[in-house]
Order: structure tokens, then C-alpha cells, then sequence
């Protein structure tokens, strides 16, 4: 198995410990921001393999960081899943029309998050 780097954008610290920990487990780095502006600065300096994005965070939204990411050429092709507690159909509507991956919901099983950061990293072997 590759060991990829993952960025974990999260205003919660217990979220990105947990994530971290579920991740760490299979081997890959991982990258901490706290919020949008910190996902954004660290997604171009860090050159992740994914993106876990919180919607709801300071400073930028999820949506707004996965949009930012999107038009950049250097993260255009950046994988990315939503994982939050906005759980609405328009949010997952707008998670999908902005490109993201995966659309998860908090509170979250971590053996679900492994078996759904795996499946998206596999893309990347594609």
C-alpha cells in the first residue's frame, strides 16, 4: 500500500484527532488544518493526495475551500470528501455539484470513514 498524505480541515480538535487516528491506522500522513483559510494555505503547500473538509468552519466554508481548490491547477485534481454535519439534501447537492468525492456525515463509524478514504485513494492507482 502507497502511504498517501491526507489533509484533515476540521474547527473541531477531537474530529481531527479521531480522524487522524482512523487514517494513521492505514498508514498515511496526515495534515491538520483549523480552519478554511488553514485548509486552503496547507492544501497548496502540503500537496495533499485528499482532503477531508468540514463544511462548517471559520473564516471559509467547506464549500468555499472545495471551490477555491478546484479552480487552482495546482490542487485542481485534489480528491476531496465532505465530512460534516451538514447533512441536508441541498448540502449534499452542493458538495456534488462542486466536484467533491465523497460526502460523509458526522458522527461518523471510523471503520466507514477507512473503507470510504480507501476506496477514494484507490482512484488515484486508476
Amino acid at each position: 500500500m502507497t502511504t498517501r498524505r491526507i489533509l484533515v480541515a476540521d474547527d473541531n480538535q477531537q474530529i481531527r484527532l479521531l480522524v487522524g487516528a482512523a487514517l494513521r491506522s492505514l498508514g498515511h500522513e496526515i495534515v491538520q488544518a483549523v480552519d478554511g483559510e488553514d485548509a486552503l494555505q496547507k492544501a497548496i503547500s502540503e500537496r495533499p493526495d485528499l482532503v477531508l473538509l468540514d463544511v462548517t468552519m471559520p473564516k471559509l466554508d467547506g464549500f468555499e475551500v472545495l471551490r477555491f481548490l478546484h479552480k487552482q491547477p495546482e490542487t485542481a485534481n485534489v480528491k476531496v470528501i465532505m465530512l460534516t454535519t451538514a447533512a441536508q439534501q441541498d448540502d449534499l447537492k452542493h458538495g456534488a455539484d462542486l466536484g467533491c468525492d465523497e460526502y460523509l456525515t458526522k458522527p461518523f463509524d471510523p471503520k466507514a470513514l477507512r473503507v470510504v478514504v480507501e476506496k477514494v485513494l484507490a482512484e488515484l492507482e486508476s
